[in-house]
């Protein structure tokens, strides 16, 4: 099968990606002739190594959390605009969340992970990017996206996942809404919104809404918002996310397009990128469909 090359950070999730790997390898080093493994020591690491692999590689595997996985796609797109090629990518779970794993529909460990894959099928993925730059799996901003933002390296290390749920928690019930200017394939919508999130196609949008069911390569972007995040309106959500019916809600926008812009119209306003800081708004959403391969589950039919 050639060669391949995993990298991990070894600083995701509890800090636990050196021992990931070492259950990962041996599974790889039976589907491979080569496999090199590399532990990061810093974001750059990752975005060069990805690079570099456009150059010499079959299969690429980012071990981590979705940040992680963001900087080997980046890495990625700027060898194939160096090298003209890109190796088949899979990424690998390993920190607080990985929601690009979820969205794949494959398993939260990442021995499971490969054991589930089939090496000599692969399948096809849209890429999303933000100003130009690819991300893995959401762009979001607002009032409870901010909250996830601002757990710390050292409190995600301790508490996992609880820490981002604690955060949330705290910021239910605050109102703060800003004035977004939401321009959908060349057609605007202002609206006051509390909070807002965008993907290429995610797993848990299917859980809530069956209206425009997302695809993995529908060559679409949505973006979902919620206009409030008091308790009342919150409230309001439980009756349509457990029908499915959530783009119903009167507290909610449900969009899709090829391309979003969206601004901010009375306040500076930064966007997350796969759970890390982004840039300021105003931001630039597309996506060029079909752009990646990743190996396909055994159980996969086209």
């Amino acid at each position: 099968m050639g060669k391949a090359l995993l990298i991990v950070n070894p600083d995701s999730g509890r800090r636990d990606g050196a021992v990931f790997a070492q259950c990962v390898l041996p599974l790889l080093e039976e589907a491979f002739d080569q496999v090199e493994c590399r532990m990061s020591r810093s974001a750059y690491d990752v975005e060069s190594w990805a690079c570099e692999a456009c150059a010499s590689v079959e299969a690429l595997f980012v071990m981590g959390g979705d940040g992680t996985v963001g900087l080997g796609l980046r890495g990625l797109f700027e060898g194939r605009r160096r090298y003209g090629r890109m190796p088949t990518f899979n990424p690998l779970p390993a920190g607080t969340g990985n929601g690009f794993v979820r969205t794949l529909g494959l398993p939260s460990d990442p021995a499971q992970v490969v054991a589930a894959l089939d090496f000599s099928k692969t399948k096809v993925l849209d890429a999303t990017f933000v100003n130009g730059v690819s991300f893995a799996h959401t762009v979001t901003g607002g009032t409870l996206p901010e909250g996830i933002r601002e757990v710390s390296s050292d409190v995600k290390t301790r508490f996992g996942l609880s820490a981002y749920a604690a955060s949330e928690l705290l910021r239910v019930g605050n109102d703060r809404r800003y004035r977004l200017r939401i321009v959908a394939d060349g057609e605007e919508i202002i609206e006051d919104i509390g909070s807002f999130v965008a993907f290429s196609a995610n797993a848990l949008a299917n859980e809530f809404t069956s209206c425009v069911p997302t695809r993995l390569d529908d060559g679409l972007l949505h973006l979902i918002a919620l206009k409030r995040a008091s308790f009342p309106a919150l409230a309001s959500l439980a009756p349509h996310a457990l029908a499915r019916t959530l783009e119903k809600s009167r507290e909610v926008l449900y969009l899709h397009a090829r391309s979003f812009e969206i601004s901010c119209l009375d306040a500076e306003l930064s966007c997350g990128v796969d759970g890390d800081e982004g840039p300021l708004l105003p931001v630039s959403l597309s996506i060029e469909p079909g752009a990646l391969r990743v190996f396909a589950p055994k159980d996969f039919r086209p």
